[in-house]
């Protein structure tokens, strides 16, 4: 019996440890020039590279450190990005992460609905820009 229970320790031990080791919370992680692109299990990897592609093209991966996520609810693909203290308080910076949401739209995700979530440095969620 001791041993039984000893096997399953040492299962369960290796399985919590997998689990550490493997899940950031995140989702998954494809790196573009210093720009950092976690993508979660409801979008495929193949649109989180081309997200990545596009923000090298568009020079927002420009080898300073960043970290944006892809995601998706219901058909809307949400691009979540980790902003500098204060970006969301400032109205100035409305009318170009909104339009952000229109280029991502039209560029990587082929005229689907786009919503920019401008996040904390733990992708909780600070604002919402282009919400349909």
């Amino acid at each position: 019996m001791k041993k039984v229970l000893k096997a399953i320790g040492v299962l369960l031990g290796l399985f919590l440890l997998y689990v550490i080791f493997n899940m950031d919370g995140y989702g998954k992680k494809l790196e573009f020039n210093g720009t950092d692109v976690y993508y979660t299990e409801l979008v495929t990897e193949a649109e989180a590279q081309k997200l990545g592609e596009y923000l090298v093209e568009a020079e927002f991966a420009d080898g300073r450190e960043k970290s944006v996520q892809l995601s998706k609810r219901d058909s809307i693909y949400l691009f979540r990005m980790v902003v500098f203290d204060g970006i969301v308080e400032d109205s100035t910076n409305d009318i170009t992460l909104t339009a952000m949401t229109y280029a991502l739209s039209l560029s990587v995700f082929d005229g689907a609905p786009v919503e920019l979530e401008a996040c904390n440095d733990t992708f909780e969620t600070l604002r919402v820009y282009g919400k349909k």
